[in-house]
């Protein structure tokens, strides 16, 4: 199983730093993909865009209004990457290409009718990576705001953007969306 190959994942070095984290394996409607992991303390009751993050409790809130919808939680990059003062970075490019065959594998498995990328970052990733190699994915792709963002910045329109990606989402599976 493609899956299995995720979690034993050695292509870069960020495994050191702390394993791949991984929303527990299932079939979902929609797949969220943020852009890297976080720190965690225990890889077995933490998982990606958890909602003790203030992004993890803004997507919480988002299928709340959708509630008969599965989800999926990943990232782009599922290990931690750290800094030389080991804080949180954003990952390299070179860190992206290594996990994007992992990414695709989640898409392959779990088989969403919409994958939501979060931010800006991972969108151009995603979107780019997928066109340029031609990959035939059966599934839509929304890019959205990233909710960390929406969160510092824009705080007073937080209802107003969970609305709206809720109902992105809602047309999106029913049909009412071309991707």
């Amino acid at each position: 199983m493609k899956i299995q190959n995720i979690v034993n994942c050695k292509r870069c070095d960020l495994c050191l730093n702390q394993l791949p984290l991984l929303d527990k394996i299932k079939k979902s409607d929609v797949l969220w993909v943020g852009l890297s992991a976080k720190r965690i303390d225990n890889s077995v009751i933490d998982y990606p865009l958890n909602n003790n993050t203030n992004t993890g409790k803004i997507i919480e809130k988002i299928e709340n209004i959708n509630p008969q919808f599965t989800y999926y939680k990943t990232n782009l990059v599922k290990c931690l990457p750290l800094d030389n003062l080991q804080k949180l970075r954003y990952p390299k490019q070179c860190e992206m290409q290594n996990c994007f065959e992992n990414l695709v594998s989640e898409i392959e498995f779990i088989h969403p009718k919409v994958v939501v990328l979060l931010g800006r970052i991972v969108a151009n990733y995603v979107l780019k990576r997928i066109r340029n190699e031609n990959l035939k994915v059966k599934t839509k792709f929304i890019s959205i705001q990233h909710p960390s963002y929406i969160t510092v910045y824009k705080r007073k329109y937080e209802q107003n953007y969970v609305c709206e990606v809720a109902n992105t989402i809602f047309q999106a599976i029913n049909g009412d969306i071309e991707h």
